[in-house]
């Protein structure tokens, strides 16, 4: 009789897992998922930020050439299409990049994850001559 009720017991315990053990891989596994998302979300936000910075420093590299060809700089990125650049993306957050004339040079840039001037995560792109007026050829 006692034989044949641990053989009862062995089966019932080998049917599955309670729900107890059931819970704690559960929990296991959201951590796991949590620590490979946030890896994963940080990268995205680096690839994004290394995104605008190309994209700023090509079109620099466009205002300079259109610069060289004219002698003066664009007064829109829109002035650039198409012998300088064949078209002007969005940056990674959707917005267009920003053109700013400055004296004798420009900034070009993105605000940014934030979307918005200011708050610290702008990106910038300086340009030009901005130490003063160019005395070349005078």
């Amino acid at each position: 009789m006692f034989a044949r009720h641990l053989r009862k017991a062995g089966k019932a315990a080998a049917r599955g897992m309670t729900l107890i053990e059931i819970m704690v891989v559960l929990v296991i596994l959201g951590l796991i998922a949590g620590a490979i998302g946030y890896n994963v979300f940080q990268s995205l936000k680096d690839a994004q930020v290394k995104t605008a910075k190309l994209d700023l420093q090509a079109l620099s590299n466009s205002i300079d050439l259109y610069h060289v060809d004219t002698g003066q700089w664009p007064d829109s990125l829109q002035q650039l299409l198409p012998k300088y650049v064949r078209e002007i993306r969005k940056d990674p957050w959707g917005k267009d990049y920003a053109y700013l004339r400055t004296g004798e040079g420009y900034d070009v840039y993105s605000f940014g994850p934030d979307k918005a001037q200011g708050g610290g995560d702008d990106i910038t792109v300086h340009g030009g001559d901005t130490a003063g007026p160019s005395t070349a050829g005078k």
